[in-house]
C-alpha cells in the first residue's frame, strides 16, 4: 500500500490578494517574480553567541537566505540600517552568476516607523475640502523630496499616526522627517524604501523548528548586467524548518 503523504495548505495575505501555498513538512517556498521557488534542502542555523537565525533554502541552481536578529515571534523589517535582518537570493542558471540582497538604498518611501519620534504641537488631521479633495501634510528634512503624509492628530494638536500619501524620491532608511504644519516639530523616521525592502515574520519557534512567512525586494548586488536591477519575492512561507547550531 502506498503511503499517503499529507499536504498542508496555508492561506495567507502578503498583499491585497490571497494565495494558497502547499508543501510538505518541513518546507520553504515563495513566488520569485511570479515563478514558484521551492527549497529542496532547507535548514536554519542559530548563533549560540548572538542569537541570530539564518534560514537557507537551496533548489538546484538557486539559493535564498533569510536572516533575523533573534527567534522572538514578530515582524522583522528588511532594507533598514539593521543589517542582521536581511534577505539574499543567488542563482547560477547556465553558469551565469546573479546575486541580490536587501540593503539600504535611496528611493521612494515604502514604510514609515509605527511610532512618532515627536508628536509635535498645533497640528490638525487631514482636511477634506468642499470639492472632495483631502489635504496632505508636506515634509522636509531627510535625503529625499516630495514625501507627503496623511496625518491624524488629537484634540491637543499632537500627531498620533501617519500614513504615506505620496512616497517622494531619494529617501533612505533612517531618515528623520519633519512634518510641516503646527509647530513644525512633529518628527518620524523612514523605516525602509521601495526597491530594497520587505519583511520576515516568525509565527512559531519551539527551539527545534521555526515557521513563518516573508516577502522582499532585493537589488542586484554584483552588478551583472544579465540580471535585472532587482528581484521580487512574494507569498513566501517557511514551515517547521529544523534549527541547528550555527557552524
Amino acid at each position: 500500500m502506498k503511503k499517503i503523504v499529507s499536504i498542508i495548505t496555508f492561506a495567507f495575505v502578503l498583499t491585497s490578494c490571497t494565495t494558497d501555498v502547499k508543501f510538505n513538512n518541513p518546507g520553504f517556498q515563495a513566488y520569485r517574480d511570479g515563478v514558484l521557488f521551492r527549497g529542496v534542502d532547507v535548514k536554519a542555523y542559530k548563533s549560540t553567541t548572538s542569537g541570530i537565525i539564518t534560514l537557507v533554502a537551496v533548489s538546484q541552481d538557486e539559493e535564498v537566505d533569510l536572516g533575523v536578529t533573534n527567534s522572538a515571534l514578530g515582524i522583522y523589517y528588511l532594507g533598514t540600517t539593521n543589517q542582521n535582518n536581511k534577505a539574499t537570493y543567488n542563482s547560477s542558471f547556465n553558469n551565469v552568476s546573479l546575486a541580490y540582497k536587501t540593503n539600504v538604498i535611496n528611493g521612494p518611501v515604502a514604510k514609515m516607523n509605527s511610532y512618532m519620534n515627536n508628536g509635535g504641537s498645533g497640528y490638525i488631521s487631514d482636511l477634506t475640502t468642499s470639492t472632495g479633495q483631502t489635504s496632505h501634510a508636506t515634509t522636509n528634512s531627510g535625503t529625499g523630496s516630495g514625501l507627503t503624509l496623511h496625518v491624524t492628530a488629537n484634540t491637543s494638536g499632537v500627531v498620533t499616526s501617519i500614513k504615506v500619501a505620496s512616497p517622494g524620491i531619494g529617501y533612505k532608511s533612517g531618515d528623520l522627517i519633519t512634518i510641516v504644519g503646527g509647530g513644525n516639530d512633529a518628527k518620524i523616521n523612514v523605516l525602509n524604501v521601495e526597491g530594497s525592502n520587505g519583511e520576515i515574520q516568525i509565527t512559531e519557534f519551539n527551539g527545534d523548528t521555526i515557521s513563518g512567512n516573508f516577502k522582499f525586494n532585493a537589488i542586484n548586488s554584483n552588478g551583472n548586467p544579465l540580471g535585472g536591477e532587482q528581484v521580487n519575492f512574494q507569498h513566501g512561507v517557511f514551515y517547521k524548518v529544523p534549527v541547528l547550531p550555527a557552524p
